[in-house]
């Protein structure tokens, strides 16, 4: 009688933790990156973060943005699982991406994500009109032989990519234009590197 009261206990036990597992919206327990800095210009430390869910085999990534309240508390105002691509995601039946987790910065009101995606690309955002909208984009990458830099202000449409022979003052391409888009991308549609300009 008393195996069985001890099996039924620990069989109970079992299921309520398990339950409680299953059960949590919140997967996305583990921190990679956080960054600290007023992003709505209200004078106030607001927060971002990059979160994993170690519970999930692809690793997704989560990207969020919190505005600090008056009362000090934090209202999440950015969510997305999207932004950034998961450590091994579907589309690559299991293996790793092919970049690196991006940084996280907030500088001067904006947010800045840096990727290394075949090379350096800094991506500004700043929140405008309840958006967070991409302001500057910039990319370094070097191909064995060339190094190849991108700027394009999306603010003024200023965009300008410039490649030189590493080491010398060759340059093999040399393009500046004006490229207006509007309305600006915002930060929940955004995914790296998915127009041919940015």
């Amino acid at each position: 009688m008393k195996k069985t009261t001890l099996l039924c206990l620990l069989l109970f036990c079992f299921l309520n933790t398990y339950t409680q597992i299953i059960a949590s919206p919140e997967k996305f327990t583990y921190l990679i990156r956080d960054a600290i800095g007023d992003l709505n210009n209200d004078g106030r430390t607001d927060y971002a973060t990059i979160s994993m869910d170690t519970t999930d085999e692809n690793r997704p990534l989560k990207l969020e943005i919190f505005f600090a309240e008056e009362n000090k508390n934090l209202k999440r105002v950015f969510s997305s699982t999207e932004t950034i691509e998961a450590m091994y995601p579907k589309r690559l039946n299991g293996e790793v991406n092919e970049s690196n987790i991006p940084d996280l910065f907030i500088e001067e009101g904006k947010l800045i994500l840096y990727f290394f995606i075949n090379g350096n690309s800094l991506y500004d955002f700043k929140y405008k009109n309840g958006n967070f909208e991409l302001i500057n984009f910039s990319y370094v990458q070097w191909d064995g032989k060339n190094i190849t830099e991108t700027d394009f202000n999306l603010v003024t449409g200023k965009y300008s990519k410039i490649s030189e022979i590493l080491n010398t003052d060759e340059i093999t391409l040399n393009i500046k234009k004006k490229e207006k888009i509007r309305p600006l991308p915002q930060l929940k549609n955004f995914k790296p590197f998915t127009n041919e300009l940015f």
